[in-house]
């Protein structure tokens, strides 16, 4: 006797957005967390360590829709203020320990890796929001678009920094 095809999920489109989105918050926390336990300077390991915090708040956030979205049928209504709340204090943290000491070359390295990730996370955002057929699913891939852009920043601002100080990093 065959076995009957399952159906479709109601939510086809967005759950497989999430399974993507969920997949990749992952792997970035991965990679932060090991570039953190690797990292020699201090700054570096802070630096990895709360990008590896943040991504692991997406992927929080994100498994809480998908369950949402499994429960329910539809895409949760979602709220940017606990977001803005993370990048206040990534921010705040990222201009206290800047101040410190200069990076590792080994720490430069996977930095300009996760400038790479970052990007890379921003334009998986940024095409989900625009495949979305909900209004609340656009503006929750666009919140993580914007994150991941604000991630970005932040490493390309330290590099840059360390550069127009004339602190020269080797490539490892």
């Amino acid at each position: 006797m065959q076995k009957a095809a399952k159906p479709a999920p109601k939510n086809g489109n967005a759950g497989s957005a999430l399974t993507r989105a969920l997949r990749f918050e992952k792997t970035g926390m991965r990679y932060f967390t090991v570039s953190a336990q690797k990292a020699t300077d201090g700054f570096a390991v802070r630096v990895f360590a709360l990008l590896a915090d943040m991504e692991r708040k997406h992927y929080e956030d994100i498994l809480a829709i998908a369950k949402r979205l499994e429960e329910d049928g539809k895409f949760p209504v979602v709220s940017s203020v606990s977001s803005e709340g993370r990048m206040r204090l990534f921010k705040r943290e990222y201009s206290r320990i800047k101040k410190e000491k200069t990076i590792t070359g080994d720490a430069a390295v996977a930095m300009r890796k996760a400038l790479g990730f970052e990007a890379e996370g921003r334009e998986m955002y940024t095409r989900m929001s625009e495949n979305s057929s909900s209004r609340q699913e656009k503006a929750f891939f666009k919140i993580l678009a914007s994150e991941e852009q604000k991630h970005f920043d932040i490493i390309y601002e330290y590099l840059d920094f360390l550069e127009n100080s004339g602190l020269r990093m080797q490539d490892g």
